[in-house]
Parts: structure tokens; C-alpha cells; sequence
């Protein structure tokens, strides 16, 4: 399970605007900026190991 046992921060630039809508849904869900990017890497990368046999035709596969 991802969450356990060493982390790494890491940092990164974002456009204002994609910054906006994250810091929105984040608090929009009780999370803090941070808590809900993991989260939503997290879904991602749960959704890719489901269907990455299809990623040639999937647009949420990114490569």
C-alpha cells in the first residue's frame, strides 16, 4: 500500500491556474493541497495497473 514507511517530498511548478483548481477541489474535499495531490496520484496509479493493456486507446493513459 502507498502511504507506508519512507517518503520522498518533492517539488514542483504548477500553472496558476491548475494550482487554483486543485487548491479548490482540496478543500472542497476537507484535504490539504498536498493530501489531495497524493490522492489523486494515488487514483491514477491505481486506474493505470487496471488498464494499462488498453493505453493505446485510453486518453487518461498517459505515456
Amino acid at each position: 500500500m502507498i502511504g507506508h514507511g519512507p517518503k520522498k517530498a518533492v517539488s514542483i511548478l504548477l500553472p496558476m491556474k491548475l494550482y487554483e483548481q486543485i487548491k479548490t477541489l482540496s478543500e472542497e474535499s476537507q484535504r490539504t493541497t498536498s493530501a489531495y495531490i497524493r490522492q489523486v496520484l494515488r487514483v491514477y496509479l491505481r486506474y493505470y495497473a487496471e488498464h494499462a493493456e488498453e493505453a493505446e486507446s485510453d486518453p487518461l493513459i498517459v505515456k
